[in-house]
């Protein structure tokens, strides 16, 4: 990375005993300073931040297992946590994600050099790269519906679908569950879908503690039903595909 990185590590980590898989964003509507506070209160680390202005803290060194995942889970992993095989990033966001203003150029361009970094060093796939709310949709609703993806798709992170290319028809929880999704509350997974590539099915809250308590409405329904349908069969298509490449900096 072409800018410093500040140490700021906190005792809470564990080592770390599996390959790192994901890289997870998450985000806060605090600045760094209350963020690592939280942090050390409640137990919890987290591997890096990134602020509004774009300075990066180190909180937990990637070598260590972070305590930033919760109850998680991806792709029927059997794991309760993703913890173990992850990396978490937490981005300051006032709205929580909410708005597009969140994620300003000065953040994306330096979370883009920080998941370059870690992906070339961790050998990260770019479909492992992925946010809070895909892999716990009941709990966590970062880093919300104003995160660019696409852009960061441009960039080589994630993945993205492409109305050209579909998945053969299928019913919506087995699509959901190709793409990685677990699918045990599918209102909450319909939802966080809907986040993360259809941001304006999403509903927007101002109160962040409400939002925080409520992840997802839990009568939410799709508004535009074959629209959701395509992106639903082109996204699980393109996760399909994105699996199956090869990368020259991932060594077997």
């Amino acid at each position: 990375m072409t800018e410093e990185i500040k140490i700021c590590h906190n005792g809470n980590h564990r080592e770390r005993k599996e390959k790192i898989r994901y890289i997870i964003i998450h985000c806060s509507k605090f600045p760094p300073s209350k963020q690592i506070e939280i942090l050390n209160e409640y137990g919890l680390s987290t591997h890096y931040i990134v602020s509004q202005s774009g300075e990066v803290i180190e909180n937990c060194s990637p070598e260590y297992v972070a305590y930033h995942a919760g109850e998680s889970h991806w792709q029927k992993s059997e794991l309760k946590s993703l913890n173990e095989v992850s990396l978490g990033i937490e981005i300051e966001a006032p709205t929580l994600g909410q708005k597009k203003e969140d994620y300003p150029p000065i953040v994306i361009k330096r979370l883009c050099e920080l998941l370059q970094s870690l992906k070339m060093r961790y050998q990260i796939r770019p479909e492992d790269i992925i946010g809070h709310s895909d892999i716990a949709p009941t709990r966590k609703i970062d880093p919300g519906a104003g995160f660019p993806w696409l852009l960061l798709y441009k960039n080589d992170f994630g993945v993205w679908p492409s109305k050209k290319s579909l998945h053969q028809e299928e019913d919506e929880a087995t699509l959901l569950q190709i793409i990685g999704y677990d699918t045990t509350d599918i209102v909450a997974t319909r939802y966080a879908f809907c986040r993360h590539f259809i941001p304006e099915e999403t509903y927007y809250n101002s109160n962040l503690q409400e939002l925080l308590d409520n992840p997802y409405p839990k009568d939410f329904q799709i508004r535009n039903q074959e629209y959701y349908k395509m992106i639903l069969r082109a996204t699980a298509k393109a996760y399909e595909s994105a699996r199956q490449k090869r990368y020259w900096y991932i060594r077997k």
